[in-house]
């Protein structure tokens, strides 16, 4: 037997909780909630959520997923040094970008303001 160290999807799945609590399902409730009152303000976004709708969004949030899931276990069977540093890097970024997208579309919900708006438009100028 390899010494490669076996990942079921299952775990890594719980690996990534909170990944798919707020990245997946946080943003994309949130994105739903928030869309009557504003617009998607991704300018890459936009145009599928206007042809497919906001389910056009969940598909692509969980074909990302599956690319992530893909990846964490090539990571984890990996056994180069800094393979788990990078594993934990990705984790975390992913999860702190749904943690920060999901407030931003709470944010438009109930203020009609956007976090993300106003720091674009404060670097534009």
């Amino acid at each position: 037997m390899s010494d490669c160290t076996k990942f079921s999807l299952r775990s890594i799945l719980w690996e990534i909780r909170v990944i798919i609590l707020f990245y997946v399902i946080g943003d994309w409730l949130s994105t739903a909630y928030a869309l009557p009152k504003g617009q998607e303000g991704n300018i890459l976004l936009s145009p599928l959520i206007s042809i497919s709708g906001i389910y056009g969004l969940l598909l692509l949030k969980l074909l990302f997923v599956a690319l992530l899931v893909f990846n964490l276990y090539i990571l984890n069977n990996c056994k180069h040094e800094i393979a788990p540093y990078l594993k934990e890097g990705l984790k975390s970024s992913v999860a702190i970008l749904g943690i920060v997208l999901t407030m931003n579309n709470i944010l438009v919900g109930l203020y009609n303001w956007s976090f993300l708006g106003y720091m674009v438009a404060a670097l534009n100028v």
